[in-house]
């Protein structure tokens, strides 16, 4: 019930706070513009432009695409230096499944190449409903087996590939490991996760009850159609659809993972980094006050978003000096 929920605005911060009402004024600005609505992927697009503005400015970037038997898999890759052997970061961008392109997380992408210096290439995955689940695992995977059969094309060293996302591609960051792992068995060049504010399988939970609302639009309402968009009903208990029904006690890199105090999803994270620190993995739980679900993307108004993107930065480089050291 929506009533028992906390009262939102008396929790965030007052950045979070000036964010919210920014993007009030932009929406209100948008809607008085254009005299047909706009479709909500226009509208997602159009909301995320001011906050991807302006950033680090990278050496190079470029977009490509791997051509698989039924579709074009496009991305983008960003390049911090003119280094010719490079880490690479693959970044699964969020939106629910439904919304959101590399081009939406561009600032966050641009932001994680300057901080960890490795190259970050960003997935332009099928969206659902259009697409189902596990269409999307899979074309993750033929990215990464893209990249590494050329690496001399890309400049990446084809044995240090981190999967990073936020929402639901951390959820598609996680998923995609687990299905390589069970495909290959050796995922060894999967050398981390960076894992911002994702949705694992939960389906209910305290903090689902808490917390969700209009400001970041994951009422429990939300979150179902959101599920029931990407995954057909008999898929729902799938071991790569719902993470927790996987086995999480081997073969998973060490993971950063990263919550939304006031997010509905953040009960996720906390379960996830329980099982894997239980069983032995290598995971690193950071959780951040004051702010909602979504909120990597504001850096340019919120010190919040920069802190995140330095401390998953910082997980990041103690894991590539902890392995060259190995």
């Amino acid at each position: 019930m929506e009533k028992n929920k906390v009262d939102i605005l008396k929790r965030i911060s007052p950045s979070m706070k000036k964010v919210l009402a920014f993007e009030k004024l932009e929406s209100d600005q948008r809607n008085g513009e254009k005299k047909v609505s706009l479709t909500d992927r226009e509208a997602y697009e159009a909301s995320r432009r001011f906050f991807n503005e302006g950033g680090p400015e990278m050496v190079r970037s470029l977009r490509a695409h791997v051509d698989n038997e039924n579709k074009r898999i496009p991305f983008t890759a960003h390049y911090p230096s003119e280094k010719k052997r490079n880490s690479l970061i693959i970044f699964i961008h969020g939106g629910g499944f439904v919304v959101g392109s590399p081009d939406t997380h561009d600032g966050i992408m641009r932001r994680l190449a300057d901080e960890t210096g490795a190259v970050v290439m960003g997935i332009d995955y099928s969206l659902a409903p259009e697409v189902k689940f596990p269409t999307q695992i899979h074309e993750c995977a033929q990215l990464i087996h893209h990249v590494r059969r050329n690496e001399g094309l890309y400049e990446i060293d084809k044995d240090d590939i981190t999967l990073a996302g936020d929402s639901a591609g951390a959820y598609l960051s996680l998923a995609t490991a687990l299905y390589l792992r069970d495909q290959e068995k050796d995922i060894s060049y999967i050398t981390s996760l960076l894992l911002y504010y994702g949705s694992y399988g939960l389906k209910d939970s305290m903090s689902m009850r808490l917390y969700g609302n209009e400001y970041d639009g994951l009422t429990l309402d939300a979150l179902k159609s959101y599920g029931a968009l990407f995954a057909r009903e008999e898929d729902m208990e799938n071991p790569y659809r719902n993470l927790f029904n996987n086995d999480l006690t081997y073969g998973i890199p060490p993971a950063y993972i990263m919550a939304a105090a006031l997010d509905p999803l953040a009960d996720d994270s906390r379960l996830l980094h329980a099982i894997l620190k239980e069983h032995g993995m290598h995971a690193m739980y950071r959780e951040f006050d004051g702010v909602l679900h979504g909120f990597l993307h504001y850096s340019k108004m919120m010190e919040a978003s920069m802190e995140a993107i330095r401390d998953s930065a910082a997980f990041y480089k103690e894991r590539k000096k902890s392995g060259e050291q190995g």
